[in-house]
């Protein structure tokens, strides 16, 4: 099994309202951004350097929300467990776009992520980011 750290991302800006970018891709699914967590880097500048690889710009504010969810996964017949570690950023009040490619994304306030969000993993932060922001 193939054990990989990820950092997941729930982007925000604060426009007339707090809108999370939630890429709504290809495959008929609704995602937050992840990324790879790399050697030798921490947890929190992984989540700001993918912020900035993928939306193109610098946060505002990087909050670890210290939830940590193991998923397993599976890829060409090979198992991965992806550990998954969970950031609320911040982001100027702007349009991005995302980087790595050609997939649409989305603005919605939080409490439309109970409902537009695919899988349950990235669902289960969406309480504490509430009491959070």
């Amino acid at each position: 099994m193939i054990k990989v750290n990820k950092a997941i991302m729930y982007v925000y800006r604060v426009n007339e309202r707090k809108e999370f970018f939630i890429l709504h891709r290809k495959r008929n699914d609704a995602v937050t951004l992840t990324g790879h967590i790399e050697k030798g880097e921490s947890n929190i500048e992984a989540a700001r350097r993918e912020t900035i690889e993928e939306l193109g710009v610098e946060p505002i504010k990087i909050t670890d929300l210290n939830i940590k969810t193991d998923v397993l996964l599976e890829k060409n017949g090979e198992k991965i467990l992806s550990i998954e570690h969970a950031f609320l950023i911040e982001i100027p009040n702007k349009d991005v776009h995302f980087l790595e490619a050609s997939e649409k994304h989305r603005w919605h306030t939080l409490d439309e992520l109970y409902d537009v969000l695919t899988y349950p993993n990235q669902r289960e932060p969406l309480n504490k980011i509430k009491e959070i922001i």
